[in-house]
């Protein structure tokens, strides 16, 4: 009898749990999937795009999710952490240290482009830092929080 109450109270919590990740799932994975789409003309100038970004956008919801199942404990706030990391150093790896280099076949001469882009990286590794602190400070609260709650 004692089980069957485990089983329903574990079910209650892990039911709108599954459906919260279903749904960040879907809402994660459509802006990259029309991103790849819209991106896919361009793949003779950037090779490297497709399969990098499907390795992250896997182990961000990978994360995403496990922050979802995680909710409540210290943990969620770990896989926060860990997804701003990945984000952060997907954006390093992809921009090339802020520093793009291609060279276009045109005709019968090679036209080299250089963009730099370490202000717009700078920016983006600014936002992940803040993210990171964020979980961070996040979970000394719910640290605190849960000790205060032992005293009393």
């Amino acid at each position: 009898m004692a089980e069957k109450g485990k089983t329903k109270s574990f079910a209650r919590k892990f039911a709108p749990r599954a459906i919260k990740a279903t749904l960040l799932v879907v809402i994660t994975y459509l802006p990259f999937y029309f991103i790849s789409t819209f991106i896919e003309p361009f793949q003779s100038f950037f090779p490297w795009y497709a399969p990098l970004t499907n390795i992250f956008t896997t182990v961000f919801i990978i994360l995403l999710v496990a922050g979802v199942f995680t909710s409540g404990t210290i943990y969620q706030y770990m896989f926060g952490v860990a997804r701003a990391l990945v984000t952060m150093i997907f954006f390093i790896y992809v921009l090339n240290g802020g520093i793009i280099a291609l060279a276009m076949p045109i005709a019968e001469t090679t036209v080299n482009v250089m963009v730099d882009l370490r202000v717009i990286l700078a920016m983006l590794v600014s936002v992940c830092l803040l993210g990171i602190g964020k979980n961070v400070v996040q979970a000394i609260d719910f640290a605190s929080a849960k000790v205060e709650t032992k005293e009393i």
